[in-house]
């Protein structure tokens, strides 16, 4: 490429950078206007659900608590308990407990500031814990693609690399994703088999989100539970779209019935192009080793599925509000969907998502956003800054910097 045709490249990639950088402040503007930023109580009595702002007073995870309506607040209706509604006039707080499970009575949901300031610190370095441990199996998973590829390489770097793609996931997020300069690094390694690497990152990548589909389909169909109902058949057809693609891809009688070929080389770039093909096309021929990818990034998310569990424990959420069953299938379903490159590192997004399916499964929003929000600072603080270290090795910055460069060329 001429010096030219880069020059007229990076600014449309800046631009592109900046505009999903704006969609994510956007979206989370929006996702912070819905929040509760007051405590919440919500009184039920039969079909009526009734809810007033205002701040507990005690330990927000507790079965008892005292709650003071915010003074700004209407006088309850007669709905409320008698001992609420005198309370509240006089402008005191009173004694709620907490109601059962389909039972009448009272429930409450801390502020945001409540759930970030109240959370344990255990249940955090349990998540961290296993998010790092995740990043092991990752790792593995793209030493061993790398291998079929023909670009044989140590397993410290491919977990060196996978690092480095964090940070720039993570750490430094803009128009260079780190797929791409990991992927840019892994070429330049191997330079009788750039495309091969190239395809590597893009086939690791595929894997692991076709691991995340399948797990949360097992277990909404194993669970029999009613609760995710809007999301099996999408899933299931995503599922079975992407295996019929990858079918039909595979087979060499239809690829030559259509051209496929043919088409290809007529294509800009179409040398390029074909090598891409190629280098995908030889995965096929190790159908054990795609299998085995398959079964380490089950593992990998099985982990992260656990994390994110302990992060809600660390919230306040308990077993009887979220199993981890719950979170076998909300954690893939966000992070399938925050996989799509909208947003940097998938900000506003995830946080999104997360609030629509703690809603669904009858949670607080709020509380899943905050789930969200930490979920991603124990990334950027965990992996993005060991990812930074790696980046201070001797070379290693000038190597990430010229492969970010051919990234975006």
């Amino acid at each position: 490429m001429s010096e030219g045709e880069q020059g007229s490249g990076q600014p449309k990639g800046r631009w592109f950078g900046l505009i999903r950088i704006a969609l994510a402040f956007l979206i989370l503007g929006y996702i912070a206007t819905t929040l509760p930023w007051n405590d919440e109580l919500t009184y039920r009595a039969g079909s009526e659900s009734v809810s007033v702002l205002g701040e507990i007073d005690g330990e927000w995870k507790s079965e008892q608590v005292r709650f003071a309506v915010a003074s700004d607040a209407k006088a309850l209706s007669i709905t409320w308990p008698s001992e609420a509604r005198e309370a509240t006039a006089a402008g005191e707080s009173f004694d709620v407990v907490r109601r059962a499970n389909g039972a009448d009575g009272y429930d409450w949901q801390p502020s945001m500031t409540r759930a970030f300031r109240d959370m344990s610190g255990n249940g955090l370095l349990y998540a961290m814990l296993l998010f790092i441990g995740a990043t092991f199996l990752i790792a593995t998973r793209w030493w061993r693609l790398l291998a079929i590829a023909g670009c044989p390489t140590s397993w410290f770097n491919a977990f060196r690399l996978t690092y480095v793609g964090f940070c720039f996931n993570l750490v430094m997020p803009g128009m260079t994703g780190g797929d791409l300069v990991k992927g840019a690094i892994a070429a330049k390694e191997n330079p009788l088999h750039r495309a091969d690497a190239v395809v590597s990152v893009v086939v690791d990548r595929v894997i692991g989100l076709a691991a995340l589909a399948m797990l949360a389909v097992v277990v909404i169909l194993l669970s029999g539970d009613e609760t995710f109902r809007a999301l099996k058949m999408p899933l299931i057809g995503l599922l079975l779209a992407g295996m019929l693609g990858a079918g039909l891809y595979s087979r060499k009688s239809l690829r030559k019935k259509l051209g496929l070929s043919a088409l290809v080389d007529r294509l800009p770039l179409g040398d390029k192009l074909r090598s891409l093909d190629s280098a995908a096309l030889t995965y096929l021929e190790h159908p054990a080793e795609l299998a085995f990818a398959f079964l380490l990034s089950f593992g990998n998310h099985l982990v992260v599925c656990a994390g994110v569990f302990y992060l809600a424990r660390a919230i306040g959420i308990d077993e009887t509000q979220a199993t981890l069953r719950d979170f076998l299938v909300l954690a893939p379903v966000a992070n399938m969907v925050s996989a799509i490159p909208l947003a940097p590192g998938g900000w506003g997004v995830g946080e999104f998502v997360y609030r629509e399916l703690f809603v669904m499964i009858g949670l607080s929003g709020a509380l899943g956003v905050a789930v969200s929000v930490t979920f991603r600072l124990c990334m950027l603080l965990g992996l993005g800054t060991i990812g930074s270290l790696f980046l201070l090795l001797p070379g290693m910055r000038a190597e990430a910097r010229d492969a970010k460069t051919d990234a975006q060329s």
